[in-house]
């Protein structure tokens, strides 16, 4: 008797969770579904960038990733990007106490005939890197997991912006 009140009460609480979460607009990442099947990701073989993109168009959209330009509906291309690496902060003798690094990123996502699906767009993310003369050694890996993660970030950033992109108007008319 008692075991069946405890999985009353569980289940009471997981559908009071679910019902609160569901009212704040939360919703679990998955799929979702784009105005194009098939996207070109017009960047470097050798990038980082595009091998992150490729791995999340497909498996979160309903979209793939092919490797011809001819064969795709839409074309992701990457228009400019930089990294920086600015002072924060200094210490008492004027040296670097933090960094702020930074990537800036922008992209368009148009069709072969010419149509936006979204117009040039310039995606940021910045992380702060603490440093001191003790931690010199480390510094250089460090920085590298920060603009990894950074990368991440634009990455999630970009997927979202995917996600929103407007159909063509004779696509939406059918």
């Amino acid at each position: 008797m008692h075991t069946t009140g405890l999985n009353r009460r569980a289940l009471l609480a997981a559908a009071a969770a679910s019902l609160a979460l569901t009212g704040c607009g939360f919703r679990p990442r998955g799929r979702f579904t784009v105005p194009f099947e098939t996207v070109y990701l017009q960047m470097s073989d050798q990038s980082t960038l595009k091998w992150e993109l490729r791995r999340h168009i497909n498996a979160e959209t309903n979209a793939r990733v092919v490797d011809q330009m001819a064969d795709a509906d839409a074309i992701l291309s990457i228009v400019s990007q930089s990294r920086s690496r600015v002072v924060q902060t200094y210490n008492d003798i004027g040296d670097a106490r933090e960094y702020r690094l930074g990537w800036d990123v922008t992209f368009k996502l148009a069709a072969p005939d010419g149509y936006e699906y979204l117009p040039p767009t310039t995606l940021s993310a910045r992380r702060d890197l603490p440093y001191t003369i003790r931690n010199y050694l480390s510094r250089e890996t460090e920085e590298a997991t920060l603009y990894r993660d950074i990368e991440r970030d634009i990455v999630v950033q970009l997927m979202r912006r995917i996600e929103a992109a407007k159909a063509k108007a004779h696509a939406a008319a059918k």
